[in-house]
């Protein structure tokens, strides 16, 4: 049984045939989920809108608008083109088919179908969409953007504000950070840092360094695909970019 542990999956039904539609919702609703019923497209979009369903399960062959055209408008908005749709129809020929999961559906059930097959479809998703969910709440709350970081200069231990910092390399286990004129050893390790850290500012050049790219002063070419990163400290520090990251930070820094 697929269930969120906060709460059931939301399916929204959107069939014309009262007939499937009431045979459907009674064997999810016996897999314990919260199913919702539209009569046809232009109903369907706005039920998506007040239940923000988990998934969709959508007949193709329907009045006012037909599944086709609600699967288009779906994928075309940000809020929308994530939920799972599953097409339900009468027609069974490949290229319908082909054209549905092009067009982004998950599966495509043809008419006429065992609704025991149809929730195993259900829940096979579902699971898929709740390990999704699982991994990006482990991975949000990993993913703690500190402020300042704890360093240690020989005896004394102090915090050092990110916006202070100009680069971190690593010699060892622990990682280094280097501000304007001087440089404190860390307990973390650069992997460590490189997870807390806002990615939209520091980028990690090569294997042992990571650059504020607030602090960068030049880019120098080497050949074509060896740079080096010049940066705004009292020793105009040089930090050295591998081939595999020249790609990526040249789009950053909109090169």
């Amino acid at each position: 049984m697929a269930e969120e542990k906060e709460g059931k999956y939301r399916i929204l039904l959107i069939e014309d045939d009262p007939a499937i539609s009431n045979v459907v919702e009674l064997n999810l609703k016996l897999d314990n989920y919260d199913v919702f019923l539209a009569a046809d497209g232009e109903e369907g979009l706005k039920m998506v809108k007040e239940t923000d369903p988990d998934l969709i399960i959508l007949d193709v062959m329907m009045p006012k608008m037909d599944g086709w055209q609600v699967l288009m408008q779906l994928k075309s908005e940000d809020k929308t083109r994530d939920i799972p749709v599953i097409m339900l129809t009468a027609i069974d020929d490949e290229q319908s088919k082909v054209i549905g999961l092009r067009g982004g559906a998950d599966d495509y059930v043809p008419k006429p179908f065992s609704p025991l097959e149809l929730a195993a479809r259900v829940k096979v998703i579902l699971d898929r969409v709740g390990r999704a969910r699982r991994m990006t709440a482990e991975a949000a709350k990993e993913t703690v953007h500190l402020e300042q970081i704890p360093v240690q200069k020989g005896d004394t231990i102090k915090l050092i504000p990110m916006e202070d910092i100009f680069f971190i390399d690593t010699k060892h286990e622990y990682a280094n950070l280097h501000t304007a004129s001087d440089a404190y050893l860390t307990t973390y390790s650069l992997s460590e840092l490189e997870k807390i850290l806002d990615r939209k500012t520091f980028f990690r050049t090569h294997r042992s360094f990571i650059v504020n790219l607030r602090k960068v002063n030049q880019i120098i070419k080497l050949s074509r695909n060896s740079l080096i990163v010049t940066l705004k400290d009292d020793k105009e520090s040089r930090v050295p970019v591998s081939r595999r990251q020249a790609s990526a930070l040249r789009d950053m820094l909109r090169l």
